[in-house]
């Protein structure tokens, strides 16, 4: 399974970034995220509407496992700690991290509370 890294903006306009281990395209436009809901990315996306999915690749591991171990809700300027870059989208209100070689521009449809955490429909 390759890791997801999910891009948005904080309120404040800095980049941030988590892993995501449950995430699957749905339908041809539609990618489907199962998160937990206290993560600050969360609610940066139910805030902005829009975020990226990028996949990491091996030259980028290091960067990729930072993310996933480090919370933005404790840890501020993670993004930048991490020593990757990014620039907004074109088409969306959204980070792009340049280092890594897929990015998927998504918008915000749907969120559905769980038990086992909440799943974000979103088009891409």
């Amino acid at each position: 399974m390759p890791v997801l890294m999910i891009a948005t903006y904080n309120e404040d306009g800095t980049v941030d970034v988590m892993n995501a281990a449950w995430g699957t395209m749905l339908e041809r436009d539609y990618v489907i995220l199962n998160l937990s809901e206290y993560h600050k990315t969360v609610q940066n996306i139910k805030n902005k509407k829009a975020f990226t999915v990028s996949i990491a690749d091996a030259k980028h591991v290091v960067e990729a496992d930072y993310f996933g171990i480090v919370s933005a809700n404790n840890t501020k300027n993670k993004f930048e700690k991490s020593g990757l870059t990014a620039t907004k989208s074109d088409i969306i209100n959204a980070p792009i991290i340049h280092e890594v070689p897929i990015c998927i521009e998504c918008e915000f449809v749907q969120y559905q509370g769980g038990e086992y955490g909440c799943e974000l429909l979103v088009k891409s």
